[in-house]
């Protein structure tokens, strides 16, 4: 049996690669490009904006889009609508009876419900669907809680607003779009902060 015992040869490298000219050129393009497509795009968007209301954002819980609408009920079967409050910031949350965290920011909503009644609306979203219903009452008779409350029995709203845990917050500006979306506890500091941006 013959074994093949040659050792192969490295290939030469092409001498075009080995030049610096061709990668100065080859940086110089890179950076001539990507100038020349930064300046289209900002162009393509200072045009956007510049046309104003010919340009609307389809409702989505992305930051400076319009916040989904939803119509839920309250405990006591009234309905409240986000849609109701625009002009007004409004800040929601998404809650359940056994978030650990959800406990500790309550009473924190409770205060800054309470200190900023003629400019802030809470609205308190419970995730009914992985909730119990008959504990709700309990919780908010222990918070005192004043602010609205409604129930997602569906879990649409959740969905719409891609929930994916909880406490999660959305600050959303008196033109009913999204200012920020938060997930975990949040402190009345934070709350009345986001208050005087928004």
């Amino acid at each position: 049996m013959n074994v093949d015992t040659s050792v192969k040869e490295p290939q030469p490298i092409p001498p075009l690669l080995k030049a610096r000219w061709f990668w100065l050129a080859l940086i110089g393009l890179v950076i001539v490009l990507g100038g020349l497509w930064i300046a289209y795009s900002s162009s393509l968007l200072s045009s956007l904006a510049s046309q104003g209301e010919n340009v609307t954002l389809e409702p989505a819980p992305v930051v400076g889009h319009p916040a989904p609408d939803f119509a839920l009920p309250t405990l006591e079967g009234e309905t409240v609508r986000l849609s109701d409050f625009k002009g007004k910031p409004v800040l929601v949350n998404f809650w359940a009876t056994w978030c650990g965290p959800c406990r500790s920011e309550f009473p924190d909503f409770q205060k800054a419900a309470v200190d900023n009644a003629g400019d802030l609306v809470i609205i308190g979203i419970n995730n009914t669907t992985t909730d119990q219903k008959d504990q709700i009452p309990a919780f908010l008779e222990e918070f005192g809680v004043t602010f609205p409350i409604v129930l997602d029995e569906s879990g649409d709203t959740a969905k719409a607003y891609n929930i994916l845990g909880l406490p999660t917050s959305i600050f959303i500006d008196r033109n009913g779009n999204v200012n920020e979306i938060f997930t975990g506890p949040i402190n009345k500091a934070y709350i009345e902060a986001k208050l005087s941006e928004m």
